[in-house]
């Protein structure tokens, strides 16, 4: 008895494990003889626009090409659009389309020509080979460039305190001060006509202010557009 009871137990493992080598096999042979291409576009990512559902998610060119035309369609109206357009263009992904990052970036972009030009005219006036006249005109331009920076600073702080009981006031300052940035740029400027000195170093030092005064110009008008 006990012996057949053994023989029958031996038998369903037998069965048992052989069902299961065989059903590994076909599992095998099936994956084996499955049709997927290598180069089958299921197999790759694709990080363009892309569609879940119906909500389409842009591709990053797809955002930036966005964030330019809201800079030109910006640009268009300021006094000096190819100076805007050439000088915001880079900062695309950083203005994005947000009217306060626009007014923050032309006076951050301002800023940095003016203390360019003055790092120019220092130089200028180091080099101990003008005249009387002309050292005492650049020396009033140095000036004049070195308070419009003063000026670009105050106001790039006051922007960035604009979300106080003040706020008014602030961009009232805000205005001011950018204003008398174009201010001190344009006296620089007159100040060569006043005097006799050399047309081509006039000409140098006028061109790298008036660059300064145009970026500025701009910069007030956002913030004189996007700022309330």
């Amino acid at each position: 008895m006990e012996a057949n009871t053994l023989k029958l137990a031996s038998y369903k493992v037998f069965t048992i494990v052989a069902f299961i080598l065989l059903a590994k096999f076909n599992i095998i042979s099936a994956c084996e003889n499955s049709p997927i291409p290598t180069n089958s576009t299921l197999t790759k990512i694709d990080y363009t626009a892309t569609n879940y559902g119906n909500t389409t998610i842009p591709s990053e060119s797809n955002y930036t090409q966005t964030f330019k035309s809201y800079i030109k369609a910006s640009c268009n109206s300021t006094t000096y659009p190819s100076i805007c357009y050439k000088t915001l263009f880079p900062y695309a992904t950083k203005i994005e389309a947000d009217p306060l990052k626009l007014c923050n970036v032309s006076l951050s972009l301002a800023l940095k020509a003016a203390k360019s030009a003055s790092s120019t005219i220092s130089k200028i006036l180091k080099k101990n080979n003008l005249t009387k006249i002309a050292e005492q005109v650049v020396q009033d331009c140095f000036g004049n460039v070195k308070d419009s920076i003063g000026e670009l600073k105050d106001s790039l702080d006051a922007m960035g305190h604009l979300d106080g009981v003040d706020r008014k006031f602030q961009i009232s300052n805000i205005k001011t001060w950018v204003s008398a940035s174009i201010t001190n740029d344009q006296t620089c400027s007159d100040g060569f006509d006043e005097m006799n000195v050399d047309s081509t170093l006039t000409d140098k030092i006028r061109k790298i202010v008036l660059d300064v005064a145009r970026k500025t110009s701009n910069a007030l008008y956002f913030i004189n557009n996007n700022v309330y």
